[in-house]
């Protein structure tokens, strides 16, 4: 057992972060939990995600890390999902029916919301979601209602890419090809 060194795990994840990299432009920190990959456009230039999830896990898994990843249609709904299940993909509008059956510890809402939760009976995501939101907010709050909604795929937050989008972009036209002559 070691005691935690904040600023190497920090070095750690940006190493990581930078290996990731080549896969997408739109790699976020997630600080503690790990990094977020907005792969938008970019899948099928690794034959598709599962083949993509693939390459990411077992180039990190070469390096010696455990990894545990999910593709979702939301940031919230992909670590949520990475918290129970490893390779889980999700197609847009299933986020719900995918972390419905999940622990309300896989949210990842702090120690005093979960056991709350619990001692409320609701054990699961799905139970939570079964209530209707503003009893949700009024005894657990604004901020853990939008946790939830976010897991849901209901509402989503954008990630932060750690390195700027450049400003400019390219663009060439061509015209269009004239069909051969029949």
């Amino acid at each position: 057992m070691f005691d935690a060194d904040e600023a190497a795990d920090a070095e750690a994840l940006n190493a990581i972060a930078d290996g990731c990299d080549r896969f997408t432009p739109l790699v976020a920190l997630d600080r503690p939990h790990g990094l977020f990959l907005d792969i938008t456009g970019c899948v099928h230039l690794f034959g598709g995600e599962a083949a993509m999830m693939r390459m990411v896990c077992e180039m990190l898994t070469v390096q010696g890390f455990t990894v545990s990843a999910a593709i979702a249609g939301t940031a919230r709904c992909a670590r949520t999902l990475t918290r129970q299940v490893h390779g889980r993909i999700v197609r847009d509008g299933e986020e719900a029916d995918a972390v419905r059956p999940l622990p309300v510890s896989a949210l990842g809402a702090d120690a005093a919301i979960t056991g709350g939760l619990r001692r409320a009976g609701l054990k699961t995501i799905g139970d939570v979601a079964a209530r209707a939101p503003h009893e949700i907010t009024a005894r657990f709050g604004a901020g853990f209602t939008l946790l939830l909604q976010q897991a849901l795929g209901q509402s989503d937050a954008p990630i932060s890419p750690r390195k700027p989008l450049p400003d400019y972009i390219v663009e060439k036209r061509f015209a269009e090809p004239v069909p051969p002559k029949p």
